[in-house]
């Protein structure tokens, strides 16, 4: 659904704003709402220039506020939809606006609450909405915060994410061997799989470390998984298959019976959604560890998110010879120096300065808290977690602060304030933080 507001020029930059609190700091790039500005003397044609306007982009719907005369009886005959709105005062000074996009869907409440419908791990509703913002409230009259992240909050659809992993022609035929990390059955492995098997139905679908066993060739090996942020998970996932987990870590998957195998065997990998930390990650490592025949595709259908600006040259060849483990982790350090939070990057729509400042702020203090809540759920080894890698997480997995969740899971790179929960103190106030994602604390 599109919209087209006609207004007089002079109250052009009333309405962009009244937009903006209503239809969200991005209502122009998401091309749903548009704006005609009215010259005075136009009048004659106005209806014309209206007409062309829709035909060019795609709109059915005009709202014509009151006392503003666009020859609507034209506009109707030409098939248009037009909705008589109040007047341009109480279109940007008071409720009319918001009445009329809520009852078409437009404001950013009901944008929200459109993408959460796709969250298949627990009911969003308007009232769970509320109760999260009142968190934000509660500890500091931060609601603002809270309602913006709302709007930055991104729930990838199970037709999108079936579509970034099997979209190349390479995803068809018999000889085709998709292998999963199968770690968490009825998570990512469970919907995955399903989302292959409709799209590449002759494929042999086989959990990962099987997969590599039987997928030589003649036979087409694919690696699937759903999302690459940080690249921890997928590190994990190979140094299971080689046998070099680090002890006392657990096993993302069986160890593979001849693990040199992982050297020989030509494989794609593949993902519904990319970071380019991760990615960079992961490259680092198949090079590093000597597999070339490891690679890395990202498809034109992935989903791609950038957190690293000013970049160094994070792909560069290791040398041919073995990297030690500080290098490994100073290249990581370079890397996250270079990381600006995908949530709080410059066009996110934060006012510049101090909003930005107290909100990333926030973010940081409470998700700081909620991730020792996290880890002290999951028993994790508390040797593992220094005091300075625990606030390298407050806005997630190194620090990467994205805004995204999948129908069946929500990446721990994403900010915990959306995903975790637990005991929260700010300013001396304490709340028993509720995650706005139910269930994706596991």
């Amino acid at each position: 659904m599109a919209l087209l507001i006609p207004i007089p020029r002079s109250s052009l930059d009333a309405l962009q704003k009244a937009l903006r609190r209503v239809a969200g700091f991005d209502w122009g790039a998401r091309r749903a709402i548009h704006i005609i500005p009215l010259d005075q003397g136009t009048d004659e044609n106005v209806a014309d220039i209206l007409c062309e306007y829709c035909q060019n982009n795609n709109i059915r719907y005009v709202l014509v506020p009151k006392r503003v005369h666009c020859n609507e009886r034209y506009l109707s005959q030409a098939g248009y939809t037009v909705v008589l709105g109040p007047t341009i005062v109480e279109l940007v000074r008071g409720d009319g606006l918001l009445h009329h996009l809520r009852d078409m869907g437009l404001d950013w409440r009901s944008q929200v609450t459109a993408r959460l419908k796709h969250y298949g791990l627990g009911t969003v509703r308007e009232a769970e909405i509320d109760s999260w913002l009142g968190q934000f409230e509660h500890l500091g009259n931060h609601r603002a915060v809270g309602e913006h992240l709302l709007q930055l909050l991104d729930v990838l659809t199970l037709a999108e994410l079936g579509e970034s992993l099997s979209s190349d022609a390479d995803f068809y035929g018999a000889k085709l061997v998709v292998g999963f990390n199968n770690d968490k059955w009825g998570k990512s492995w469970g919907t995955i799989s399903t989302l292959i098997r409709k799209k590449c139905q002759a494929a042999s679908l086989l959990p990962i470390n099987e997969a590599i066993e039987k997928g030589g060739h003649p036979r087409v090996l694919r690696l699937v998984e759903d999302g690459l942020f940080s690249g921890t998970e997928m590190r994990g996932v190979f140094d299971s298959l080689r046998g070099n987990r680090p002890p006392g870590r657990s096993q993302k998957v069986p160890r593979l019976a001849d693990p040199s195998l992982l050297s020989r065997v030509s494989a794609q990998v593949h993902f519904g959604v990319v970071c380019d930390f991760g990615e960079a990650v992961l490259r680092r490592y198949m090079a590093s560890n000597s597999l070339p025949n490891i690679q890395i595709t990202v498809s034109a259908a992935a989903r791609k998110v950038r957190v690293l600006y000013a970049a160094p040259d994070v792909l560069s060849s290791p040398g041919g010879t073995e990297l030690a483990e500080d290098d490994d982790e100073t290249f990581r350090a370079r890397l996250r120096s270079s990381v600006v939070p995908f949530a709080f990057q410059d066009d996110k729509g934060w006012k510049p300065g101090a909003s930005l400042l107290r909100a990333k702020t926030f973010c940081e203090n409470v998700g700081e808290q909620l991730w020792r809540s996290y880890i002290a759920k999951k028993s994790f080894d508390l040797r593992a977690w220094s005091d300075d890698r625990i606030r390298l997480c407050a806005l997630g997995m190194e620090g990467l602060g994205l805004s995204f969740a999948f129908p069946h899971s929500v990446p721990k790179a994403s900010l915990p304030v959306f995903w975790a929960r637990g005991r929260v103190t700010l300013n001396g106030t304490s709340v028993e933080w509720i995650p706005l994602l139910p269930n994706a604390d596991t």
